[in-house]
C-alpha cells in the first residue's frame, strides 16, 4: 500500500517559522528550489491579508538571495483553474503556501493548480506550506476543531490537496495542544498515518518517507493495526485501543513503506 508522497519533495511546515534568526527552515526551502536562481510562487490564498504576506515572504527570500518571488492569490476556482496560474506555475522552481484559514484553500482541491503540482512534483518541483498550507497537503486536510475528548465533534475534516497521500497532518500541535484533534482524524480514519507539526518544525518528505527538521518536535500517530470502536453519539469518546505514537525531534525520519521511525546521522537541526 502506497503511503508516500509523489517523487518530488514537500516541505511541511507546522507554522510561525523563522523568518528572521537565520531563516533555517526557510533557508532550506530556498536551497531545496534552486538557491539564488529560484523562482519563487507564493500561494496566499489562505490568507485574508494577501499583501501583507507576499511582502513579508518576498523580504525574507530576497534577503536570502531569491530576486523572483511571484504571488498567486488564486481567490476562486475561476484564478486555480485559468491559464494565466498555470503559466507561472509552470516556470517555478519553488511553490509555497502560506498560512491562514485552510477552508479557503478548498477552492484549490481538485483544480488545474492542484493537478499541475501533482505532476510538477514528479518533475522534481519542490512545494512547502505551513500552518493552513500545512494541512492542505493530506489527502484530507483538518479544517478545525478542538476539546480535550478523542471524539467525532473534536476535528472538522474535508478533502485536502492529496500531495501527500494517506496522510493526515496537523499544525502548531505543542503549542495548542492538538493532540485530541489529531487522535480523533486518526480514529476516524485509521489507515492514514497522523502528523503533528510543532511550530518552526517541519518535515522534508519524498516517495519513500521524511526527516524531521527545526527546533520543535513531530508528533506521529499510527493505529493501522489498531482497535477502533465509535461512540453512538458524535460527542461522546471513541474507544481506541493499540495505536502506536511517535515522538521525532529534528534529524529523526520515517519510513512510510515499514511505517517506523529511526535517528537519523547527527547534524544541526535544519
Amino acid at each position: 500500500m502506497d503511503y508516500g508522497a509523489t517523487p518530488g519533495r514537500l516541505l511541511i511546515i507546522g507554522g510561525a517559522e523563522d523568518r528572521c534568526c537565520g531563516a533555517g527552515l526557510l533557508e532550506r526551502f530556498v536551497e531545496l528550489s534552486g538557491g539564488d536562481r529560484a523562482r519563487m510562487v507564493l500561494v496566499t490564498t489562505a490568507t485574508d491579508v494577501p499583501e501583507e504576506v507576499h511582502a513579508e515572504y518576498e523580504r525574507v527570500f530576497r534577503k536570502l538571495g531569491v530576486d523572483d518571488t511571484c504571488e498567486l492569490r488564486l481567490s476562486g476556482r475561476g484564478d486555480a483553474d485559468g491559464e494565466e496560474a498555470a503559466a507561472i506555475l509552470a516556470s517555478a522552481t519553488g511553490v509555497f503556501l502560506s498560512g491562514g484559514d485552510q477552508s479557503r484553500l478548498r477552492t484549490l482541491v481538485g483544480s488545474r493548480i492542484n493537478d499541475m503540482l501533482e505532476q510538477r512534483l514528479e518533475e522534481g518541483l519542490i512545494v512547502a506550506g505551513t500552518s493552513a498550507g500545512a494541512t492542505a497537503m493530506g489527502r484530507t486536510m483538518i479544517l478545525g476543531g478542538a476539546g480535550s475528548d478523542v471524539a467525532a465533534a473534536s476535528v472538522r475534516t474535508g478533502p485536502g490537496l492529496g500531495l501527500l497521500p494517506r496522510a493526515l497532518i496537523d499544525m502548531h500541535f505543542g503549542e495548542r495542544g492538538r493532540l485530541p484533534r489529531l487522535l480523533s482524524a486518526v480514529a476516524l480514519d485509521p489507515d492514514h498515518l497522523g502528523i503533528g507539526l510543532d511550530e518552526n518544525t517541519g518535515i522534508l518528505a519524498d516517495d519513500r518517507g521524511f526527516e524531521v527538521l527545526g527546533s520543535g518536535v513531530t508528533t506521529v500517530v499510527d493505529a493501522e493495526d489498531a482497535t477502533v470502536v465509535h461512540a453512538a453519539g458524535d460527542c461522546d469518546p471513541i474507544t481506541l485501543f493499540g495505536a502506536r505514537l511517535h515522538l521525532l525531534p529534528a534529524g529523526c525520519r520515517f519510513d512510510f513503506e515499514t511505517r517506523s521511525p529511526s535517528i537519523g546521522p547527527a547534524h544541526d537541526k535544519y
